[in-house]
């Protein structure tokens, strides 16, 4: 049959060229009304404990291999499953005359719904999470095992409608080629495991399963988001040396792991790791992280009925701190609102939650709130562990001087000496603090720039909403001015300034923003090694010249023509 190629979201960066294998999605029947209360809480309870047995059997089974952040994620998921929430609102519901079908589908769905309309990328992924586990439960009441399986040769190309990560951890990965699914996203677990492991993944991939079939030779470029399907002449030789180039490239990547991020003349720049819970730890170690250089606390908070204690947030931070061996984190506090689930906090829907109650601003409205999260992060770097600790969403003065009492409070709390290598710092991420950086740099230790939000807010444009998408724009002059003159600010004032948000994994910002002055990197742990050979092809005195060219432009293209010309020229270093 004639080729067809099929574009979806780019999960996991490799181009693979193997055979398909389907799961299919298993057709579970949810019958809604019961009039049995007692039978059908018998029957869920049963399958919640075998879905609970089966997740804790594959966090604890060493026969697999699992990594720590694996494990981490199993373990998540088994609470998940035993969230007295979900109960409560089960039994709610067969009490109402619902069947455990009905109830299991009726609020995993209504929960996963909330998460769908997130504005956070990450968050918003979870959902799958929660539908896994919804499916996992169902499987069960319809007497299958709790998560799919499939017997997998080397090089295969796994094709499903959807996929959780636990469904994943099932596999031999050995075997696994590539992965392409019809949802999700480059936040997902899946694809976040993709990438952990190097394995290619293209997800989002509207009507594949209508266009493979078991055994199709398909080609994978989890760089591009694109799936050919049964490629043939000139097409498949093409892909096939691109493959083999691909193959070349990483392993020329993976010899920069432990190589220092020097420019040509010298210059040492820091590449730090952007994480989202202890799970995420070793892929940053693994890709030659300096360190954290954005630890998001939200997941200890989302979804939840009821605040974590001050113990259970000191474990987290703790095990952090302990897994990156002396290396800095950089902790931010939770940067919560009206766009994102915590029950905990009963917070009021909002016409605009991006503007609106959020950050530092719920922090300060709720200092225990703030206060139990500071002793936490500091009895966790009880030790002498490097800890840096920034609050986000400030847009006044006022707001860096509140927390910076509470967090000098909580210390007093926790006792004489403890936190002795604790740093404060603030997230540049609103116009306001950029404008007001000169003096905000007297005040704290560090700045951290959040370009994503930077961006949207500068551009008054909701990088979210397709129709102002094309405003969104990294790299106009007034967003370069902004990180340029936050720089500077912390030069003065004798601090550092970083950058955690996209802009930082992005190869082609590398030399701009090292340019303007910028010295730390926190991204994604897969985004370390081309940024770091893009470091190491760049001279400072060249860069410092294309960031003064690029601040006298006046258009978002014409900066990303001058970027284009200079990467051209200087492309061929080593």
């Amino acid at each position: 049959m004639e080729d067809v190629v099929l574009r979806g979201i780019a999960a996991s960066p490799g181009l693979v060229i193997g055979r398909v294998v389907v799961i299919g999605s298993p057709f579970l029947q949810v019958p809604s009304r019961s009039d049995s209360d007692d039978s059908n809480i018998d029957r869920w309870l049963a399958a919640r404990k075998q879905v609970s047995e089966e997740l804790a059997r594959m966090a604890q089974d060493g026969g697999r291999d699992s990594s720590s952040q694996e494990t981490a994620l199993l373990e998540a998921h088994g609470m998940m499953v035993m969230d007295p929430g979900l109960e409560e609102s089960v039994r709610k519901m067969v009490a109402d005359g619902s069947s455990a079908e009905g109830a299991t589908h009726d609020a995993i769905e209504g929960y996963a719904v909330s998460m769908d309309g997130l504005e956070d990328e990450y968050l918003r992924q979870r959902s799958s999470d929660v539908r896994e586990m919804g499916t996992a439960l169902l499987r069960v009441l319809a007497g299958q095992t709790p998560f799919p399986m499939a017997n997998l040769v080397s090089g295969s190309v796994l094709c499903a409608a959807e996929l959780g990560a636990a469904s994943l951890l099932m596999l031999n990965r050995t075997a696994l080629g590539g992965i392409a699914l019809e949802t999700g996203g480059p936040t997902s677990h899946v694809a976040i495991l993709a990438r952990s492991w190097g394995i290619p993944a293209v997800l989002g991939l509207a009507g594949l399963l209508s266009a493979v079939s078991e055994g199709d030779l398909v080609a994978l470029d989890g760089g591009r988001g694109e799936l050919w399907v049964n490629p043939a002449g000139n097409e498949r030789k093409r892909l096939e040396s691109d493959a083999k180039s691909y193959a070349r490239e990483k392993r020329a990547l993976a010899a920069l792991r432990d190589r220092q991020a020097l420019t040509i003349d010298g210059l040492d720049i820091e590449l730090l790791a952007n994480i989202a819970g202890p799970q995420d730890l070793e892929p940053a170690v693994d890709a030659g992280a300096d360190g954290v250089g954005l630890f998001r606390t939200e997941f200890l908070v989302t979804g939840r009925r009821s605040l974590p204690s001050e113990q259970e947030q000191r474990d987290s931070y703790r095990q952090v701190l302990e897994g990156m061996k002396g290396r800095p984190v950089t902790v931010r506090t939770f940067d919560i609102g009206g766009d994102k689930p915590v029950p905990a906090l009963d917070l009021e829907p909002e016409a605009n939650p991006f503007l609106g109650y959020r950050g530092i601003r719920i922090g300060l409205d709720r200092p225990e709130i703030l206060a139990t999260q500071f002793r936490a992060l500091i009895a966790a770097a009880a030790d002498g562990l490097p800890l840096r600790i920034m609050v986000p969403m400030v847009s006044t003065m006022e707001e860096v001087r509140q927390a910076r009492e509470i967090l000098v409070q909580a210390r007093s709390t926790v006792g004489p000496g403890s936190g002795d290598r604790i740093s404060f710092g603030v997230m540049v991420e609103t116009p306001a603090a950029a404008l007001l950086a000169r003096h905000i740099a007297r005040e704290v230790d560090f700045f951290s720039i959040g370009t994503n939000d930077l961006v949207q807010y500068t551009m008054a444009a909701d990088r979210t909403n397709d129709r102002v998408a094309q405003l969104y724009q990294p790299f106009h002059p007034a967003v370069l001015q902004l990180i340029g003159s936050v720089s500077d600010a912390a030069t003065g004032a004798g601090i550092s300034c970083g950058i955690c948000g996209e802009m930082a994994g992005d190869p082609r910002a590398t030399a701009l923003l090292l340019g303007l002055g910028i010295r730390e990197l926190s991204m994604s742990p897969g985004s370390i090694p081309a940024v770091k050979r893009q470091i190491m092809r760049t001279s400072l005195a060249l860069a410092q010249q294309l960031a003064h060219q690029a601040l006298e432009k006046a258009t978002a293209s014409e900066v990303n023509g001058l970027v284009d010309r200079f990467l051209a020229r200087h492309s061929d270093r080593p």
